[in-house]
């Protein structure tokens, strides 16, 4: 079921001298309920005020946001109340008001009809979960850039919203915070009642929070669809750079006794990573990082060993991208023209593709 729908939606700012500066134009896609939705693109490319627009900050010029079939463009000043206090909007420069960080947080529950004996419990909780037990009494406002990131972290997830718009949160966090991040992020992914908007310039945190993605690009959307299908089939030349060619594929893992070792099953695939880590996981491995040859290679070292078809060449000059069909999964394989003119290795060449355990980044 679509939660949330975006049509034809424009956005456009006046100058004074009456021209006008387009920021989006034709964005179109769904979110479902439940879903972690991450929208990826560079600075400057129209991720927080499309957030904004999404959080009824901003005015779109043109176009609609359906909020479970009703149009938000159009709808009544409580209606639009109603939604906004269903979703929480944490920014990527927090935005604390001047009181102490118990009231701060404390905020969104007053607001929504809440007595002191109702949230008291409950925004204590948050404190210690957060770090900031014995900063409670301090006034937000004196705290450090990372405390008044982890009180507006705090401030928003404490609502328990059904919809969390998050722009770049993590941009200028320090280690600590962006584990705190993370905790509460996975926290919400497992709560299917809740859902997730996020924007990012970071593909390896679109990697590990998304279960689809959105490439915005100069005000455009230029591709949706999961992790796996942006990274290894960019449908045009800025997607394909942005992401940098990862391969990432979906399994389960668990730790093989025997060995140390981590084994994941990838449909009809196992593959073995040296990182100890067990249950739903994702594997990240750079194109570069996996060797291509036609015999089967003698080399021990390589723990993973597929067997396949190349599907497609792709050249770039002094290097190429092929793409390698193994049975359920297709892999990117970068090398330099030369070694594939070596190689003799044409687009319908049966190939082996090998990598090392060590190569395998797991999320």
């Amino acid at each position: 079921m679509k939660l949330l729908e975006v049509k034809d939606l424009h956005k456009e700012y006046y100058k004074d001298d009456k021209t006008s500066i387009k920021v989006l134009s034709n964005i179109n896609f769904s979110v479902k309920k439940g879903e972690s939705f991450v929208i990826i693109g560079p600075n400057g490319s129209g991720k927080t005020t499309l957030l904004r627009i999404l959080g009824l900050l901003d005015l779109p010029t043109q176009g609609k946001i359906l909020y479970r079939e009703s149009d938000l463009t159009k709808t009544s000043r409580k209606e639009k109340i109603r939604y906004r206090r269903e979703l929480s909007f944490v920014r990527q420069k927090p935005v604390v008001r001047n009181s102490t960080v118990f009231n701060n947080i404390a905020y969104g529950l007053k607001v929504r009809g809440m007595k002191y004996r109702e949230y008291n419990d409950t925004v204590n909780n948050i404190i210690d979960l957060v770090g900031l037990r014995e900063m409670e009494n301090k006034n937000a406002r004196t705290l450090s850039g990372g405390e008044m990131q982890r009180v507006a972290i705090a401030m928003n997830f404490v609502i328990e919203p059904k919809i969390y718009l998050l722009d770049e949160v993590s941009a200028n966090l320090d280690p600590m915070n962006i584990k705190l991040l993370e905790e509460f992020i996975m926290k919400i992914k497992q709560d299917k009642e809740k859902t997730i908007i996020m924007s990012t310039h970071d593909p390896i945190e679109a990697i590990k929070y998304a279960d689809r993605i959105a490439v915005l690009n100069n005000g455009q959307i230029t591709q949706i669809g999961t992790p796996n299908e942006i990274f290894t089939a960019p449908k045009d030349e800025f997607t394909a750079l942005f992401v940098g060619y990862e391969n990432i594929l979906t399994g389960i893992a668990k730790i093989d006794e025997s060995s140390g070792l981590t084994l994941i099953q990838v449909n009809d695939l196992t593959i073995t990573s040296s990182t100890q880590l067990e249950g739903k996981v994702k594997v990240c491995i750079r194109p570069e990082s996996i060797g291509i040859v036609k015999e089967p290679p003698k080399n021990t070292s390589y723990r993973n060993t597929f067997k396949g078809i190349i599907e497609n060449i792709r050249d770039l000059g002094n290097i190429c991208h092929l793409i390698v069909k193994t049975n359920s999964e297709k892999f990117l394989i970068t090398i330099t023209e030369y070694s594939r003119e070596k190689l003799k290795l044409e687009k319908g060449s049966e190939v082996f593709i090998n990598f090392k355990a060590t190569d395998i980044k797991i999320l």
